[in-house]
Order: structure tokens, then sequence, then C-alpha cells
């Protein structure tokens, strides 16, 4: 049996904080037009659990190439990007101007690929 040949692997993650003032009033300024935005609090909540997130991925997970953080632009006051196995990764970056700005993760999730840098093996 041959041995398979070990291959880069990245994790990928999309974030929104929905406490943040900027991001609600633009969200408020589409939710209201579009009836098939799920307004509810829940679905926008940060829990405060990504800092163990990312130390997990760390200590357990050393493994990883790259983790790609997507978000609208926010970033997390504790997060250093200067990390060199982060990218963090703008909704613009990736995604089609006619789509933005985006609230639902499936079209978030459905341009993932188009991250640039990104491996073609990720979780």
């Amino acid at each position: 049996m041959k041995k398979s040949e070990p291959y880069d692997i990245d994790f990928v993650i999309p974030w929104v904080d929905g406490s943040d003032p900027a991001w609600i009033e633009e969200f408020n300024k589409y939710v209201s037009r579009d009836s098939q935005i799920d307004s509810r609090n829940i679905r926008y909540r940060d829990y405060g659990l990504l800092k163990y997130w990312f130390r997990g991925v760390q200590k357990f997970t050393p493994w990883v190439r790259k983790v790609h953080f997507i978000t609208c632009g926010q970033k997390p006051d504790w997060l250093n990007t200067n990390c060199p196995k982060l990218n963090w990764v703008k909704h613009s970056d990736y995604i089609p101007n006619e789509y933005l700005p985006v609230f639902s993760s499936h079209p978030i999730e459905l341009c993932m690929h188009k991250i640039e840098g990104l491996t073609e093996h990720f979780v």
C-alpha cells in the first residue's frame, strides 16, 4: 500500500459582532426591505468564545497552515492580525460587489473557494 503524501489544510471561520452599532445600522437598512433576512438577534450574537477557539487551534492543531477569518470588516479588539497563520478576510475581498452587503451565511459559504491563498483542502 502506497503511503499518501501530506497536504496543507486551512481552517475557515466566518464571524460577525451583532452588537456593533455600525453593523446594526447597516443591517437595519436592509432587513426592512428584504423579508428573507433572518433578523433574530440569536443569529448574530457573539458569545465571547472565539478567542478560546483560536487558542484551541493553536494548541491542538499546529499542523493547520492558515486560519482564514471572514468578517464584514469587523475585528475583535484582542485579535492579532500580524499572526503569520492568520488571514483576515473581508467579504469584499472575495464576494462580488453586486452581492454586498451580505447578512446570510449562504453566500458567504458559497464563495469561500474564492478566498485568495485558500488551500484545496479546508475545514
